[in-house]
């Protein structure tokens, strides 16, 4: 269903496709707080807000950087960044470098989403909380969102 966003280990569709699914109390009303998904694929972003909300988490996502700034300056904190490197406008390295020098904005972990091959260095260079490559392994998308936003 996802063949590009996804590794073959998941099976987004599974859970996905509006049948219901007895081994799964959806529906859950999580009392947490917000995630932030910053990501210009707009089929990705889709995807995972899809994914997000049906395990019963709030998400707000934006395409770039600096959509994302204006986001969190007129918005309560999310408990997560989820976010993306390359993108227009403002990328995800321009992103950080502003959200590092906001204190207001700092402490909010954040967690890269990336295709580029040195996922692994780019996060150590940028002092994020964790990273994702790109194909996203749903089960490690959610370990990754649960542990900072239970």
């Amino acid at each position: 269903m996802y063949p590009l966003l996804f590794s073959t280990n998941d099976r987004p569709d599974r859970g996905f496709s509006g049948e219901k699914d007895p081994s799964h109390s959806r529906g859950r009303q999580r009392s947490t707080g917000h995630i932030l998904l910053i990501e210009d694929n707009s089929d990705l972003r889709e995807t995972l807000e899809d994914i997000l909300r049906y395990e019963g988490y709030n998400i707000t996502s934006v395409a770039n950087g600096e959509q994302a700034i204006s986001h969190l300056k007129a918005h309560s904190a999310p408990c997560l960044i989820l976010l993306d490197l390359m993108m227009p406008v403002m990328s995800g390295w321009e992103f950080r470098s502003q959200q590092l020098r906001d204190p207001a904005l700092a402490a909010i972990p954040v967690v890269i989403i990336s295709g580029t091959g040195d996922v692994r260095q780019q996060a150590a260079l940028l002092n994020v909380a964790e990273f994702l490559a790109k194909p996203i392994e749903v089960s490690l998308l959610l370990e990754v969102v649960r542990r900072h936003c239970g």
